[in-house]
């Protein structure tokens, strides 16, 4: 539990520090709804598991079988052993969020203008105008906004799967400290030093009007086909307009946290499953495109995330093995759910 107290007091530290700020002072019952998400999402996997065994072993008993099997009770154990850094990642993603909020009172947006200019130098172009005649027509911007929302899975099940599910424990924390790791530095730290609006929200907060043809483009493509990403953009500046700062808000668009996740899955998928690691790959691509199509990023936002989820994903693969215990399996499949955990598993949750 030692873990759960420590990301609580992070948690404490910067609601007194945004609140002395001239932020919201947030109350402790205010991070419950998160905590909620991922009760549900526990549920959801617990549902699975239980499915997966009653169906697997058809046991002539079903209720006993789960209570007292040795199958079951290594599902048990299982999740136990899972629960703290989940419970940690449950109060830490408010403390992201919050921090993410309060931007304007810590630091001016800045940035912007460096960055356009940095992406037009790179790519000899703006990078929305060189993808547009491939993705510029409403269907297929509309499958990348709703791509775009789905990544939001990666936050709870992509979680729950490595605390859960994968075998090697090396693996597992790595994942785990590396996924703090990167929504700190990344999240929190460079999201203030290098503070930037986006694309979307360049002209409704300075008034300028360089991505205006972009953002006719999205709202033109919104009604032949739903683009759901314009919808969520108008409440986030809403809440910026009003000074609503809190759990849940904020404008942010260096780095890029969305392919900043979706590469860390990528990274500890592709070592329990070669398929899996296609798949997410492919994934992590296309969140890459969409946060630029989408007007929420510049194109320099998801480079630099690759680059720094690379070096802390390098990092941790150096620092883990000096956490975790040399001994226990070491194979990185995925735990089928019956796996015994360790007493010394237990210790390092």
């Amino acid at each position: 539990m030692l873990i759960v107290s420590f990301v609580a007091l992070i948690g404490v530290a910067i609601n007194r520090y945004v609140a002395s700020i001239g932020g919201p002072d947030i109350p402790f019952y205010a991070y419950l709804p998160s905590l909620n998400f991922y009760i549900l999402a526990i549920i959801s996997y617990i549902c699975a598991a239980a499915s997966y065994l009653l169906i697997r072993y058809r046991p002539t008993e079903p209720t006993k079988f789960l209570i007292g099997s040795p199958e079951a009770t290594r599902l048990w154990k299982g999740i136990v052993i899972g629960l703290p850094p989940i419970v940690a990642l449950a109060f830490y993603m408010p403390s992201f969020s919050l921090i993410k909020s309060s931007i304007p009172l810590i630091n001016d947006y800045g940035w912007d203008a460096r960055f356009i200019e940095w992406d037009r130098a790179l790519h000899g172009d703006d990078p929305w105008r060189i993808l547009q005649p491939i993705l510029g027509f409403p269907i297929i911007t509309s499958i990348l906004a709703k791509l775009y929302h789905a990544w939001f899975l990666l936050i709870y099940f992509g979680s729950m799967y490595f605390a859960f599910l994968v075998e090697d424990r090396r693996l597992r924390y790595r994942y785990l400290f590396s996924y703090f790791v990167m929504w700190t530095i990344g999240g929190m730290a460079m999201a203030v030093g290098f503070a930037s609006v986006g694309p979307c929200f360049l002209e409704p907060v300075f008034g300028s009007t360089y991505f205006s043809e972009q953002m006719r483009y999205l709202y033109a493509a919104n009604d032949i086909y739903p683009v759901d990403v314009l919808e969520v953009q108008q409440e986030i500046l809403n809440w910026y307009e009003t000074k609503n700062y809190g759990l849940g808000r904020g404008i942010s668009a260096m780095p890029s946290m969305h392919v900043a996740l979706a590469f860390l899955f990528f990274l500890g998928i592709r070592r329990v499953s070669k398929l899996a690691g296609w798949f997410f790959g492919i994934f992590a691509f296309l969140i890459q495109i969409a946060s630029v199509h989408l007007g929420y990023h510049y194109a320099i936002d998801g480079y630099v995330s690759i680059v720094l989820v690379g070096g802390v994903w390098w990092a941790m693969g150096k620092a883990v093995p000096y956490i975790v215990a040399e001994e226990g399996n070491t194979s990185s499949k995925a735990r089928e759910p019956g796996l015994v955990p360790t007493s010394e598993e237990t210790a390092l949750a």
